[in-house]
């Protein structure tokens, strides 16, 4: 571990993200498919040239996001976001080998503009029925992609209106085997056999677990050379997003205070508010280094610096009795974590202005 970190810090272990990327590498190889880094998850730029390295290229939700590109060199670029300003279209568009839409009415809306720019599809949302947490399941949302039953109806009604598709974009996943996929893969098979002799592309999206160890890799080679034996005329694209960082770094940060009690209370120099914004959106409990699952002698409460009362990440058993100074390492900490700190998708922050007009009087 570093020794002259800055506090609190986030570090990137180097050689574990290059193990990751071999492994995703080799599925590429396997199976020709191209596997694109998701910048919403992890954007650091040191790691983002390593990751160039290896994959076959990004995926960006705006202009934001493509940003992080810059002199970084990659194959292939593909945008998706759940909707576009209308100013961006067309920039993004230049600057993307794919472009897949969330609805049918920005589909009808831009594809005539930007069909001699991009590769141009559409997000379908397939309604699996999947176990996985609620908070990233978009098979239970109506805004994440276009209902299947509602895109099916809308082809077999009106073909012309997707003369200009070229691809379909399935995103169903959050921490997901191998089982998820063939699911997935299913439905595909079944539902779109008039549509995909006439794609060129399918992006299977991203929540695969690949660098899992647990994952079957022997089992996804079979499994996708099997299904493109059947369509070799279509490209895959792959979005694993967490699972290209999946332990590759972690986040250091050092106790200010302990706060005496039945169960001591420890300030770090950190807040769930400031650093750890999706810890408290998905209300996992980070894993700590030196500590266990079984009950020791050294409990302690871990809470932030912040003066909000629930700024408090959780009580965990140390291996050893904690002092100020001490540092307490969060592990598993690149994927979202550091994204979340500012603008998460590449949203910008909200603009803030004074209005000084004339206060209401009340009476």
């Amino acid at each position: 571990m570093t020794t002259d970190l800055p506090s609190p810090c986030f570090v990137l272990e180097a050689e574990k993200l290059k193990a990751n990327l071999c492994k995703l590498r080799y599925l590429q190889d396997q199976t020709d498919i191209q596997i694109l880094h998701t910048l919403k998850s992890f954007h650091s730029r040191e790691g983002l040239k390593i990751i160039s390295e290896y994959l076959s290229g990004f995926s960006a939700g705006n202009q934001r996001e493509l940003d992080k590109l810059h002199q970084i060199p990659s194959t292939h670029i593909h945008s998706y976001a759940p909707v576009f300003r209308p100013d961006e279209i067309k920039p993004l568009a230049f600057q993307s080998n794919t472009l897949s839409f969330n609805s049918l009415h920005q589909w009808e809306c831009y594809t005539s503009s930007i069909s001699t720019d991009s590769s141009i599809g559409l997000r379908i949302n397939p309604q699996l029925t999947l176990k996985q947490p609620k908070y990233c399941n978009p098979n239970y949302t109506t805004h994440l992609g276009v209902p299947y039953q509602t895109f099916l109806q809308a082809y077999a009604n009106d073909p012309k209106l997707f003369q200009a598709l070229e691809g379909l974009h399935f995103h169903a996943f959050c921490s997901q085997g191998l089982n998820g996929l063939k699911y997935l893969l299913s439905h595909i098979s079944k539902n779109y056999q008039e549509i995909l002799p006439r794609l060129q592309w399918l992006n299977l999206g991203g929540g695969h677990q690949f660098t899992h160890t647990t994952y079957d890799t022997e089992g996804f080679i079979t499994l996708i050379n099997t299904f493109r034996s059947h369509y070799p005329h279509l490209l895959l694209y792959f979005e694993p997003g967490e699972s290209v960082v999946k332990d590759t770094g972690y986040f250091s940060t050092t106790i200010l205070d302990i706060i005496p009690g039945e169960i001591p209370i420890v300030i770090l120099d950190t807040s769930i508010e400031a650093h750890l914004l999706d810890i408290a959106i998905t209300k996992q409990k980070p894993i700590i280094r030196n500590t266990s699952i079984q009950q020791t002698p050294y409990p302690y409460q871990l809470s932030g610096m912040s003066c909000i009362a629930g700024d408090t990440i959780g009580t965990y058993f140390f291996e050893e009795a904690l002092h100020i100074d001490d540092k307490v390492i969060f592990e598993d900490m690149m994927g979202y974590s550091i994204v979340k700190q500012t603008e998460f998708n590449g949203i910008e922050k909200a603009g803030f202005r004074v209005d000084e007009g004339i206060a209401p009087i009340y009476l």
